[in-house]
């Protein structure tokens, strides 16, 4: 038995009850195999050709075919009993044709067809093509994952043979092997001869997402409108016209290689409205002769341009290293739309006669406006069309965001794209599915701006990504204001080692003083300081001020009174909080100082936090960056471009969402005591944009500092809230550094201040004993937490690059995603925070339930929303962390209907009174319009 019955073994079929359609398992595995050519040939980067074909010991030109042929296996394990007779018509066919079927039923999701690969495929590989054994088990279990988790070794044994088939099952298999071989053209006379960990990885992604494309039955309809009609297919034939089906998929799609980002570009071209500074310089410079891949750190003041340096670099080592597209990794989400922005504003110019696929990777990009306005252009180009001739001119160019990359887990695929770090980290968890972020970042230039953010949980997974990266070929830039000097010696190092050159060390070089540029190829580490330039070399004035709350509305605020006398002639002032708790607080104490209506129309006090409905919060977001955005900016909105306008006075109560790469610009600074690295990033939000003039007395940067609320025998002792954010080792060092200071110069002091917090120094023997007692207990608490929280990101990563054992082993303990009602040991976590939960605020108006209070818009829970509808019950949601309401919010259920939404299945509902009050356990949840949701 062979060729001859190939027809009848199934791969897809119809879902309508009746219907014989079916698609023939040699059709899908063209299918597949067709989408794997067309992305070798025509999506991945050249870098990526390169390092394929030399791990698998194989000329690029024979090792496209053989990645296609190998894609193209992926469902091999399709033609085995336990997958066949689950569709009840193939029963009687299969049967007249000869092949054994099991007298009693199969239960398929005990043998699953990707094990069934793993299982049967090795062996066919080695009397077929002669491969080595240990390797070919390698493609095999590869191969097999394609699911998203690679089949065990004792999976394998432990399969049931009258489920995988035995005899002519054996020889169909074998028959379908040799066939897919003939019509992709597989060169027997060069086959490959080994895979490492990185290039697996980097297949295994491949595999999934061609057959992600090749399942669609939109791009790849059923073949057979019966068996009859399938025993008549001329598989020559549909191989020529799945072939066009693919390539016009890959093009629809937005995934083609680009023309125009093949040769390099200066500055000057990206950016014709900057002057290069020293920064800027010294990264073009540099770029001439960087090899490829390479690790670049920069470390410079907030306004040097950093941002712009590195999107001009990213484009060089794409174009002269081969590689295609960037990902811009930030710390938030409010940080990933306004960097969407300068990143969509960079693309349209630099590839203005070509379609640009540019993804916001986070879990509210669907409200974001910008991208929503890139999707809207997708909705022609993604069409079917009879004639691609007759494109809309003003879809066939541009930057688009394609639909089929935001579906979860695809969104690293696309060229460019702009999210959180935590998407990128998600490539180094053991996760379903790791190796399709792997392959989406593979070949790519990575960007992680604002590095010195991440605490010691994130920064140890980060460094096993560094090391995956450099293994796949990716070139890295970091971007930072204030990094330690053993943080950025660690991430060097991280990175050498995917070099496969571990042992290398920074040449010291004394003259590298910060700010500086440090890069890592396989030559060595080195670094090179940078002048700032005279625009962020200043002196910031440092105040000292009460920042206690009073206890009554009554009493007087003693920093209400302070900011009204400074701001008396005018200016714009920004109150950072740690936490949202106290940023409301200081917003209702300060409300009796600024009541009035600013000259722009908007309120003279103003208040941002995360804990406001995620409509209201970026609408929050526009109005601050419009109103204290960059002069002569547009803020883009639902409703079109608002033009920066800056009010004569105001003041913004905010927490750490202004102290990332929100592009912000104010008079003076009020700030709750905080690590001094994160102080010094407030400050850049002082004066950060030329001015004409700045109000009286606000002329200088002046940066007033909440001083504790009480010292005790020279030891600070910060609220409850501040410590459970930051920690208290580093809290003590910055107050001892900054205590006794009037004033910093930027840039030349900021690397005292960060050593003086983060080195490994004693406690300056000239403190009394209580604060040298304060500091070893502290240090103490920071280095058994630091262990543990390494520890943790150990038990959920996955295997080094390099490491030996078995490929199953990087996806043997997958933790769930996005599950915030697994426990924490089961999540595939990016950060070591306290257990959260996303809400839905809905009202409950006489039993029904609406949008809003006045019960206009009635919500029926009992029907699946629409995506419409899902976007509008996005926008009234809220992400709580409150340790006193999210253990109870996580004991209810999100509503049936939600659950098969990707966007819903974890949003819990709460049900507000027409007051905007909900109970939850002992606490009241009350939604205030101005405050945004408090906990009471």
């Amino acid at each position: 038995m062979g060729e001859q019955h190939n027809h009848l073994l199934w791969a897809k079929r119809s879902r309508v009850p009746g219907d014989p359609a079916y698609h023939p398992l040699l059709c899908h595995l063209l299918d597949v195999a067709l989408v794997a050519r067309v992305m070798w040939d025509d999506v991945l980067s050249p870098a990526v050709r390169r390092y394929l074909a030399a791990a698998f010991g194989l000329s690029e030109t024979d090792a496209g075919p053989w990645i296609a042929f190998l894609t193209g296996l992926h469902d091999l394990g399709k033609a085995s009993p336990a997958f066949q007779l689950t569709w009840t018509a193939a029963h009687s066919l299969l049967r007249d044709a000869g092949f054994p079927l099991p007298q009693r039923p199969l239960d398929p999701r005990a043998t699953p067809h990707g094990s069934v690969t793993a299982a049967t495929l090795p062996e066919i590989l080695v009397a077929e093509f002669q491969l080595d054994n240990q390797l070919a088990r390698r493609l095999g279990t590869v191969i097999g994952g394609h699911h998203g988790i690679f089949p065990r070794a004792h999976d394998l044994c432990d399969m049931p043979t009258v489920a995988v088939g035995r005899g002519p099952w054996n020889t169909a298999r074998a028959a379908l092997v040799r066939e897919l071989a003939s019509h992709i053209g597989v060169p027997r006379d060069a086959v490959p001869r080994g895979i490492d960990n990185p290039a697996a990885m980097t297949l295994a992604g491949l595999v999934s997402v061609a057959d992600w494309i090749g399942s669609d039955d939109l791009i790849f309809p059923f073949a057979a409108a019966d068996a009859a009609a399938a025993s008549s297919l001329d598989f020559r034939n549909y191989y020529r016209q799945a072939e066009g089906q693919a390539a016009q998929a890959m093009a629809r799609l937005a995934w083609l290689k680009s023309r125009a980002g093949a040769e390099p570009r200066a500055f000057s071209d990206l950016f014709p409205h900057i002057t290069p500074n020293a920064l800027q310089e010294a990264v073009i410079e540099l770029a001439r002769d960087l090899p490829h891949p390479s690790l670049v750190i920069v470390e410079a003041p907030m306004g040097e341009g950093k941002t712009e340096a590195a999107l001009f670099l990213a484009d060089h080592m794409n174009a002269v290293g081969g590689n295609r597209g960037t990902y811009v990794a930030m710390p938030t989400q409010a940080t990933s739309n306004q960097m969407f922005g300068r990143v969509r504003d960079y693309l349209i110019p630099r590839f203005d006669t070509e379609t640009v696929n540019l993804q916001l990777l986070h879990g509210h990009a669907a409200l974001n406006a910008e991208f929503a306005a890139l999707r809207q252009r997708t909705d022609a180009l993604l069409s079917p069309r009879e004639d691609d001739a007759d494109q809309d001119p003003e879809i066939a160019s541009g930057v688009v965001a394609a639909e089929w990359f935001t579906y979860r887990k695809r969104g690293l695929l696309s060229p460019f794209g702009v999210g959180t770090i935590d998407q990128a980290l998600l490539a180094v968890l053991q996760t379903r599915h790791v190796f399709v972020r792997l392959f989406g970042l593979a070949g790519k230039t990575v960007v992680i701006d604002e590095v010195h953010a991440y605490d010691t949980y994130m920064s140890t997974l980060l460094e096993r990504l560094l090391e995956w990266l450099a293994a796949l070929g990716s070139p890295v830039i970091l971007l930072s204001a204030t990094l330690p000097d053993a943080r950025r010696a660690t991430l060097a190092r991280a990175y050498a080692a995917g070099l496969d050159t571990p042992s290398l060390e920074p040449r010291t070089d004394p003259s590298a003083v910060y700010p500086r540029v440090t890069w890592v190829t396989r030559n060595g580490i080195n670094s090179r300081h940078v002048p700032a330039s005279a625009r962020t070399t200043r002196s910031v004035g440092i105040g000292w001020v009460d920042g206690r709350l009073p206890e009554t509305p009554e009493e007087p605020f003693p920093l209400g009174k302070q900011l009204e006398a400074a701001l008396e002639p005018g200016g714009c002032a920004v109150v950072v909080c740690n936490t949202v708790g106290r940023a409301q607080a200081v917003y209702q104490a300060l409300k009796r100082y600024f009541q009035g209506v600013a000259d722009d129309g908007e309120p003279e006090l103003d208040l941002l936090h995360a804990r406001f409905l995620v409509d209201e919060r970026q609408h929050r977001e526009q109005r601050a960056l419009r109103r204290f955005g960059k002069p002569g900016g547009v803020v883009t909105t639902e409703e079109g471009t608002i033009q920066v306008r800056r009010p004569k006075r105001a003041v913004l109560i905010a927490t750490q969402i202004v102290e990332q790469s929100l592009d912000l610009d104010f008079d003076l600074m009020v700030t709750d005591l905080a690590p001094a690295d994160l102080v010094l990033q407030r400050a850049g939000r002082l004066h950060r944009h030329r001015r004409d003039a700045r109000p009286r007395g606000l002329e200088v940067p002046r940066l007033w500092i909440c001083r504790p609320e009480h010292i005790t025998e020279g030891v600070p002792v910060f609220d409850h809230g501040t410590t459970a954010v930051y920690d208290a080792h580093a809290l003590l060092r910055s107050w001892l550094v900054l205590r006794d200071r009037d004033a910093i110069a930027i840039p030349d002091e900021i690397p005292d201040l960060i050593e003086a917090v983060y080195d490994d120094r004693p406690c300056p023997a000239t403190e009394p004993p209580t604060v040298r007692a304060a500091w070893e207990e502290t240090r103490q608490r920071y280095e058994e937490l630091a262990e543990k929280d390494a520890a943790e990101a150990a038990v959920r990563w996955i295997k080094r690059p390099g490491a030996g054992g078995f490929i199953w082993q990087m996806t043997a303990n997958a933790r769930a995603e996005d599950a915030p009602d697994f426990h924490q040991a089961h999540q595939a976590l990016t950060r070591l925070t306290p257990p959260s939960v996303s809400v839905v605020c809905l009202f409950d108006v006489d039993g029904r339930l609406a949008l809003d209070p006045a019960g206009r818009e009635v919500i029926d829970l009992s029907e699946p929303p629409s995506l419409n509808l899902t976007r509008r019950l996005l926008a009234r949601s809220v992400t709580l962390s409150d340790r006193r309401v999210v253990p109870e919010l996580l004991t209810t259920d999100p509503p049936t209907a939600w659950r098969e939404s990707a966007l819903l299945r974890h949003q819990r509902l709460i049900l507000l009174d027409s007051s905007g009050r909900a109970s939850v356990g002992k606490y009241a949840l009350r939604l205030d319009p101005e405050l945004g949701l408090v906990v009471e």
